[in-house]
């Protein structure tokens, strides 16, 4: 079973995100993603965590796949990734780019993101992957070739607010 979450990015981690203050409402988004993620790891015996992740910070995911005894694998394309696809570094910027070449540069970043996770993958029948929103259906429709997908997207569960880390989000 591979198990695919959306997400905010700044909700991946406790450490403070550029841009966005850690508020009480910050924290409690965090907690419940948190919760999310440790109940994923336990009733689907996963056996490999793939984040899209990238900071030099720990996230909860890696946090809880070492307290798992999980593997985990950092899938966000780096820096020479995006120079060698041929993608702007600043490619998620809404203004300069248009939306398609915003998606264009996406698909290519989850090409990366895809390999990441296979080679990463080995035997594990059980994975967790976390992405951004953006990459989510993506991610996890060419995931699913032959293989049980499940979507978890907590923007549908009752203790989600839409209004804590706008604007960065992406």
């Amino acid at each position: 079973m591979i198990y695919v979450v959306g997400c905010e990015h700044p909700i991946q981690s406790s450490d403070p995100y550029p841009l966005l203050e850690t508020s009480s409402a910050v924290k409690e988004q965090r907690e419940h993603f948190q919760q999310l993620v440790e109940l994923v790891l336990s009733e689907g015996k996963v056996k490999l965590v793939a984040e899209e992740w990238g900071l030099l910070s720990e996230s909860f995911a890696q946090a809880l796949a070492r307290a798992h005894t999980v593997r985990w694998v950092d899938i966000n394309p780096g820096l020479d990734d995006l120079d060698t696809l041929g993608i702007p570094r600043d490619y998620i910027d809404p203004i300069k780019y248009t939306p398609e070449q915003r998606q264009g540069w996406f698909q290519r970043r989850e090409s990366v993101m895809l390999e990441g996770i296979r080679s990463a993958r080995g035997t594990a029948e059980s994975l967790l992957v976390i992405c951004g929103f953006c990459h989510f259906g993506p991610l996890a429709d060419r995931l699913g070739n032959g293989e049980r997908v499940e979507r978890i997207d907590y923007r549908n569960e009752n203790w989600y607010r839409s209004d804590i880390f706008f604007p960065v989000s992406f």
